[in-house]
């Protein structure tokens, strides 16, 4: 079963990780609701909505995920990008919940496995 992983770089929860198995969700709710599978704090976090944005798994030649802002005051950012339509995340992409909001690095655990699989040719 593929992770994703939230590597949290700035907010309140800066230098923590949230390791989320996708097989266990349809999609993935960012925000302060309780029910939110990445949550942010609701007293420091005030840029992040209760349901700020989404990450929906998608299958196209591999599998991959969507990022999707839920109508948000503040907007969502990938990579300094504010996200009008959905859009492909990669590994390594930086999400913003918020202009000057809390900062998630996103990290896909397939790829690291398939990375370290991958053989070494010369």
């Amino acid at each position: 079963m593929a992770n994703l992983i939230f590597r949290h770089i700035s907010g309140s929860r800066a230098t923590e990780v949230d390791i989320v198995p996708i097989g266990a969700h349809r999609e993935l709710i960012l925000g302060r609701a309780p029910s939110a599978a990445v949550r942010f704090d609701p007293r420091y976090d005030d840029q992040v909505s209760r349901h700020h944005a989404r990450i929906i798994p998608v299958y196209l030649d591999r599998p991959g995920y969507l990022l999707a802002d839920l109508g948000s005051r503040n907007g969502t950012f990938r990579n300094g990008d504010r996200v009008a339509e959905p859009v492909l995340l990669h590994t390594g992409d930086i999400v913003r919940l918020g202009d000057g909001g809390p900062e998630v690095e996103i990290v896909m655990e397939r790829d690291v496995i398939l990375e370290s699989d991958s053989p070494i040719r010369s």
